[in-house]
């Protein structure tokens, strides 16, 4: 919207610059019109002020001539200058109708004229551009002022936010602190008690060699109660033992 806002403002410009050449011209022409009609004026004059009052009749019939033709020179010349004046003023005059008329078609363009204006008048034009310039304008304003708004709210919530994650974050670390703590004493304990088992479960060669030994005797003996028992008549009950490992 700022860029169609800123060729808008652009090609009014552009028509203000072409009114204010036309002003120019305008000037020129009435300043170039001004010295015509000075200029035949004073031809005019001088033309009339070349004859004397009463001059003799020599004196007249060798003098007129020379008067008559430098007259007619001089009026041929300021006929000739006026025409290329005229010319010019013409030439002039269709450059700025020319422009003007086609500041009017983009100025058409831009501004929203509705569908029953079918036929404008320069000043009609110009009314509507003014007022057209106006709304965007006050549009631009308010536009400005609800981004200076939403950016003031932007930085309140940043600021809010900043103040809520402060307490969070260092409990957050606290915990985090704590948690690592205890998850090393665990793990220390842990190897510890791993260590204990180990040591427990190990046993030298002699021991293995006295538990084979006792395991091998009180085998014996088992087989010996029994023998025993069956040779007094009755039945002895089976003796369990027990091997710890």
């Amino acid at each position: 919207m700022e860029k169609h806002i800123n060729t808008f403002l652009q090609n009014v410009q552009i028509l203000l610059e072409a009114a204010s050449y036309l002003e120019q011209i305008e000037k020129e022409n009435k300043k170039a019109a001004e010295f015509l009609e000075r200029r035949d004026r004073e031809c005019e004059h001088g033309y009339a002020s070349t004859f004397p009052s009463m001059p003799s009749p020599r004196l007249q019939h060798s003098k007129t001539p020379r008067r008559l033709s430098r007259a007619q020179k001089h009026s041929s010349g300021s006929s000739n200058t006026s025409t290329a004046n005229r010319s010019t003023h013409n030439e002039l005059e269709k450059n700025r109708r020319a422009h003007l008329r086609l500041c009017l078609e983009r100025l058409k363009v831009l501004i929203p004229l509705g569908p029953d204006c079918t036929r404008h008048t320069t000043l009609g034009l110009l009314n509507k551009a003014k007022a057209h310039i106006k709304k965007l304008e006050e549009a631009e304003r308010k536009s400005q002022h609800q981004l200076e708004n939403l950016e003031r709210e932007q930085r309140f919530l940043k600021r809010r936010l900043e103040q809520l994650q402060g307490p969070q974050e260092m409990e957050r670390i606290r915990m985090d602190s704590i948690g690592s703590t205890i998850s090393s004493d665990r793990s220390d304990s842990e190897r510890e008690e791993i260590e204990v088992d180990v040591e427990s479960t190990e046993f030298s060669h002699g021991e293995v060699d006295n538990i084979s030994t006792t395991s091998i005797s009180d085998i014996d003996d088992h087989s010996s109660l029994q023998s025993i028992g069956s040779d007094e008549g009755y039945s002895s009950a089976s003796v369990k033992l027990s091997f710890t490992s």
